[in-house]
């Protein structure tokens, strides 16, 4: 994880322990989300969470035509049949999609072909749409672009067309610290926007770590590979073996983690370009954006104490 992000969060590790009986002084309670209560105060947005699940989205490493990924491909693909496991992955649809993606890749892997067999749920799409996937670059050909909701601008030295199209835009979850927003906490009340600043407090351990909110889905409780690592003091998420779709040991990420975690987004900090999903800024330049703009918010409405007292 990016050295700037790792000593934001060793700048920041304060006792935030007082703080637990503080009043929110000045906030208003919003409609709930996501069976969170939410409040705002000086244009941020405050909410708790047990749990925070891990999103690997945007990661060159994500998703392959073998199933060779950090990430299931049952997370991002599910099956169109049998019907009653169209779209569905849980329990016997989970055998069902292993095997509709093992009969396509075996089938020559072709992009092309994949609505024949498959609907997005995340990877190309959602909500069972037709997959609209595309390969990574040689040498990379045998992965999945693997997209994020929020991209980098491209740098000085690139020239062409194609470029939020292609991995090198997306929000690398393993490199940069990012949460998820639902969709709808984009519109008002909330009025979350992607490309936003925040930061996390473990409330248990006191450690802060800041984000950017980088992607959209979920439910106000899913953390980039990155900023789980963050959380943890840089280390990063363990890791374990799975069997891939196609009968392969492979290595993925476990999962999320329980604790008491308490979110605070600097609503309306966004550098998007207007009319677009992509920020004012290069991927080189985006750790210190996240460094110096939560930094400087956190410091106006109070601190992490501030953070722990608006949120439950």
């Amino acid at each position: 994880m990016n050295s700037r992000i790792l000593g934001l969060c060793a700048s920041l590790l304060v006792s935030v322990s007082s703080a637990a009986g503080a009043i929110c002084s000045g906030g208003t309670l919003l409609a709930d989300h996501a069976g969170k209560q939410i409040v705002l105060a000086q244009d941020t947005l405050f909410f708790a969470t047990g749990s925070l699940e891990l999103d690997h989205d945007g990661s060159p490493e994500a998703y392959g035509v073998w199933d060779q990924g950090v990430e299931n491909i049952c997370n991002g693909l599910g099956p169109l049949q049998p019907p009653a496991c169209r779209g569905q992955t849980r329990g016997t649809c989970f055998v069902a999609c292993k095997n509709a993606f093992a009969t396509w890749s075996k089938a020559g892997a072709d992009p092309k072909n994949l609505p024949n067999f498959m609907c997005s749920i995340g990877l190309g799409g959602g909500g069972c749409s037709t997959p609209q996937v595309r390969l990574q670059d040689p040498p990379r050909q045998d992965w999945f672009v693997s997209e994020t909701a929020v991209r980098v601008s491209p740098p000085a030295t690139f020239s062409g067309t194609g470029w939020t199209a292609s991995q090198p835009a997306q929000l690398d979850a393993a490199q940069i610290p990012y949460f998820v927003i639902p969709g709808k906490f984009r519109a008002q009340p909330w009025d979350a926007t992607p490309g936003d600043a925040g930061i996390v407090v473990d409330a248990k351990n006191n450690r802060v770590a800041a984000f950017v909110v980088g992607d959209t889905g979920g439910a106000l409780n899913e953390a980039s590979t990155a900023l789980h690592s963050a959380l943890r003091g840089g280390s990063p998420p363990p890791k374990g073996p799975r069997t891939s779709a196609l009968g392969q040991a492979v290595e993925s990420y476990l999962g999320g983690t329980s604790g008491d975690f308490r979110i605070a987004i600097f609503r309306h900090t966004s550098t998007r370009l207007p009319g677009t999903h992509t920020l004012a800024l290069t991927r080189e330049a985006l750790p210190q954006w996240i460094e110096t703009t939560a930094k400087a918010r956190l410091s106006n409405i109070g601190g992490p104490m501030r953070v722990v007292a608006c949120s439950k």
